[in-house]
Formats: structure tokens, sequence, C-alpha cells
């Protein structure tokens, strides 16, 4: 939680040395091309550090629920469609309730969430599989106090 806070304090400070960003784009994967990133690399610099700490906040707070694996890759699958649906339209509709930046990093931290659904998909074949194969622990059955001094 610590890295995630001091990756949003950075990204607050090297954003209050630019100016703010005003493109005309029409989806935010237009901002990833090289003549854009070339023009604007401080800025793209916060964008990512940025989208870093909103990509690892989802995934923080789900490693405190212990596997569900499925029940997490729906849930990234949502979190992720519902962030590029709604910086798409943000910038269709031309609204201006946050900032473009954030916009940006919410994007491609959206993005970034969608690595991770095949990888939480994969943790719950191999959970399935490994507590299906595994042979249960039982404890050798202690005896009574009778049977102990027989």
């Amino acid at each position: 939680m610590a890295l995630v806070v001091g990756l949003l304090l950075v990204a607050y400070l090297l954003e209050a040395t630019v100016e703010p960003l005003i493109l005309p784009l029409a989806t935010p994967y237009h901002y990833l091309n090289s003549e854009t990133i070339k023009t604007y690399p401080f800025t793209t610099t916060v964008i990512v550090i940025r989208a870093v700490a909103l990509f690892l906040s989802p995934l923080l707070l789900m490693s405190y629920i212990a596997r569900r694996y499925l029940a997490k890759s729906v849930v990234l699958l949502i979190l992720s469609a519902l962030t590029q649906l709604y910086v798409l339209q943000e910038l269709a509709t031309g609204s201006k309730l946050i900032p473009l930046e954030w916009s940006l990093a919410i994007s491609l931290a959206g993005l970034a969430l969608l690595a991770m659904i095949p990888l939480q998909i994969i943790r719950a074949g191999v959970s399935s599989t490994y507590s299906k194969i595994a042979k249960p622990t039982t404890k050798p059955e202690e005896k009574s106090p009778k049977e102990k001094e027989k």
C-alpha cells in the first residue's frame, strides 16, 4: 500500500512541474504513438507512474482474498472494461471531469489489468488440479489415555 501511495505522490510532484496536457485525442491509444511520446516525455513518465499505481491498487486489494482465482479474473475483466469505456466516453464527449493525464493513466492501467486475467485463470486451473491430485494429510489418530495405559 505504501508503494501505491508513494507512486501517486511521485506522480503528483512530477506533474506539478509541467503544464496540463491539452491534446485532441480520438481514443487514449492515439497518445501511444512515438511522435506524441517524443513531444511529451515528462508527461508520459507521469502517466506511466500513475498507471502503475492504479494497476497495483486492485491487485493489492485482491491479494487479501484467498484463492477465488476465477472470481478475481472476472472482477479484473469488469474493471478493465469499465476503465476503457469510461475513458473512451470522456474523450468522445469532450467532458473534462478529470484531467487528460489521469484519463490516460486509467486507460493504461486498465490495459495492464487485462494481462492479469490469464494469469488468474492459470492459477485457478493449477489450484484446482493440485487440490484434486494432492492427498489430504491426516493426523494419525491419537490414542485415548485409557489405551495409552495398556
